[in-house]
């Protein structure tokens, strides 16, 4: 069975489909792993933030009335051009609106700049969705995901809530294609904006269009089911929990003249005034509670730019900060990153960081480690990469406090293969074997 589709979701017409008892996807929201913030007052009073009655929301039996309540809208809000009353909207008790912004990498609700600017005047919080057009080229998500972020304006402000994709649609693809055109749009999304985008979707389509993949725990749920109940039914993909359930689409709300998609978050205004904290980006997030780093780092150097391979990343005057969703944000500094950008930083074979600068296991040595290999340092040796192979087996010998000591070189050619240098050997790699062997010291 399918679920009936709803003019909430795409614009364009849509042929009848039998009723599902799950509702399609709508978004997703992790929200343990963003840090605590404050919203100011200006733009997000406490009366927003206050879990108000419920007057004048019709709802379905099921979420706590202690949960913020939300909407989600499109252009079908506006039958015959009907204006929303935001104000009404707000004295019915609903805290936040998620408001669809783009579809495909053409289409821009045209109500969306208006709906968003008096929702924020009202005192709600505000998100952005965009309807998704998956494809065979991948090419077709980094374009939509970059009309979705030109469309909806400064992601970093006070009261705006993390961007979400909204999933609905395979475009055809089987399970892994259309994951990979996911990621790519996911990814595109948190390098422009530096924020966690949220993913909308329901058991179903999860389950049955994406395989149930548990590659997306790291971004936010908004998971859609209605059921009637207290809560959502068993989450799909490996998520701990959702971030918020879309409960309804037949809700009706004060000041809105069409019926209406109804959400809430989970599970406390302290939590909604979290997410739509869009001051500032994961890596001033991070920096603003990292401490004794933070010092070591010095003050910022520049702004924040795209990373590559994804991401973000910002120079400071002693060091430098990564962010990803796959990754979290990872401080370097010292010859380690003089190192590291000088292989290229992120667009090296490295990749991004996954660790912080640490200590190695050999006395008064430093390491960091990253996708593609590790960096050490010592004060005798200086600072050198090894990776691939090579570092499998520096690694399962005991590392940096194996016999070979600290790495003297980066990995470098020799005939038949490659080979690294140690304190007290070397380990070379066969390409023909694809064997790698211990070495005494030597050239």
């Amino acid at each position: 069975m399918r679920l009936t589709p709803r003019p909430g979701r795409s614009d364009r017409p849509h042929t009848a489909r039998t009723a599902l008892a799950i509702p399609l996807p709508r978004r997703l929201l992790p929200v343990a792993r963003i840090t605590a913030a404050r919203i100011t007052a200006a733009t997000l009073t406490a009366a927003t933030l206050t879990v108000a009655a419920t007057v004048g929301v019709a709802q379905a039996a099921g979420p706590s009335p202690l949960w913020p309540r939300g909407v989600d809208i499109s252009s079908w809000q506006h039958p015959y051009g009907a204006a929303i009353d935001w104000n009404a909207v707000h004295a019915a008790g609903v805290s936040f609106v998620y408001i669809k912004a783009t579809e495909n990498n053409q289409y821009t609700n045209k109500y969306y700049a208006g709906d968003r600017d008096a929702a924020t005047k009202a005192g709600l919080a505000v998100g952005a969705f965009h309807y998704a057009r998956p494809s065979a080229s991948l090419g077709t998500a980094v374009e939509q995901a970059k009309h979705f972020v030109a469309a909806i304006g400064p992601a970093q402000a006070a009261g705006f809530l993390p961007p979400a994709l909204d999933l609905e649609e395979t475009g055809g693809l089987g399970p892994r294609p259309l994951a990979a055109w996911t990621r790519a749009f996911l990814e595109e999304v948190e390098s422009e904006t530096g924020r966690v985008p949220m993913v909308y979707s329901s058991q179903w389509f999860w389950t049955d269009r994406m395989a149930n993949t548990r590659e997306f725990t790291r971004y936010p749920l908004w998971f859609a089911n209605h059921n009637d109940r207290a809560t959502p039914n068993t989450i799909p993909g490996g998520w701990p929990g959702w971030a918020v359930w879309q409960y309804s689409a037949t809700g009706t709300v004060a000041g809105i003249a069409s019926q209406v998609d109804q959400d809430v978050l989970c599970c406390t205004p302290a939590t909604l005034a979290t997410l739509a904290d869009g001051t500032r980006s994961e890596i001033q997030k991070w920096h603003a509670g990292a401490g004794l780093t933070a010092l070591a780092l010095g003050a910022p150097v520049g702004v924040e730019n795209r990373a590559g391979g994804g991401g973000r990343w910002q120079q400071y005057a002693n060091g430098l900060e990564f962010w990803s969703v796959a990754t979290g944000v990872h401080a370097l500094y010292g010859p380690i990153s003089s190192k590291y950008l000088g292989l290229g930083g992120s667009n090296s074979f490295l990749g991004r960081p996954v660790s912080d600068v640490e200590s190695a296991t050999a006395s008064g040595g430093q390491q960091a480690r990253f996708q593609g290999g590790w960096v050490y340092w010592g004060p005798a040796t200086g600072a050198h990469e090894v990776h691939g192979r090579i570092l499998s087996t520096y690694l399962g010998l005991g590392g940096s406090g194996s016999p070979l000591g600290l790495p003297t070189s980066d990995e470098y050619s020799v005939p038949g293969g490659r080979q690294s240098t140690f304190e007290r050997g070397r380990l070379r790699w066969d390409a023909a074997t694809g064997q790698v062997s211990q070495l005494p010291p030597g050239p």
